[in-house]
């Protein structure tokens, strides 16, 4: 699937504003560096992101950023938090497993349905996540984003990945 046709696929409208960004970022690059973002330009989604650095050598993730909505919704923020301490168990490993696919090839991801239990609800959204190269080609980190309608509570929240 060529990024256009990504981008189509993207229903809500702040994902698909983080991927134009993300796109114009890169300019004629493969991928965006986490210096080209210009996050303080999506005032809105901005709050829906999160950013983890990868490690090729150990396999390894670290959080960088998460936008309000996401610290909020986690109860913590993902900011210089190895991804093991961010997600436990066997969501953790899904989530290593779908991140280093798309640090690797690199590819672009996108699910939409159930994405987290909260409380005893079930909260549905949408779901991005794009590489970023610091040499434009290789891999070193994520940005991604999560949508949905905020139910408003206070964490913990536990990452859904049946629909993957």
């Amino acid at each position: 699937m060529d990024f256009d046709a990504f981008l189509a696929s993207i229903e809500a409208p702040a994902l698909r504003a983080i991927a134009q960004h993300w796109n114009a970022a890169r300019g004629p690059q493969l991928l965006p560096s986490w210096e080209t973002l210009r996050l303080e330009e999506l005032p809105q989604p901005a709050r829906l992101t999160w950013i983890y650095a990868y490690d090729p050598a150990t396999g390894k993730f670290t959080g960088r950023l998460s936008g309000e909505q996401i610290t909020k919704a986690f109860g913590k923020s993902f900011h210089g938090l190895p991804l093991e301490l961010a997600h436990t168990g066997a969501i953790y490993l899904w989530v290593h497993h779908a991140l280093t696919r798309v640090v690797s090839e690199p590819a672009a991801y996108r699910s939409t349905g159930k994405l987290y239990k909260q409380a005893g609800r079930i909260i549905e959204g949408e779901r991005i996540a794009l590489p970023l190269g610091s040499d434009g080609r290789t891999g070193d980190g994520i940005i991604g984003a999560s949508w949905f309608m905020d139910p408003y509570l206070e964490g913990p929240i536990e990452l859904l990945a049946e629909n993957e």
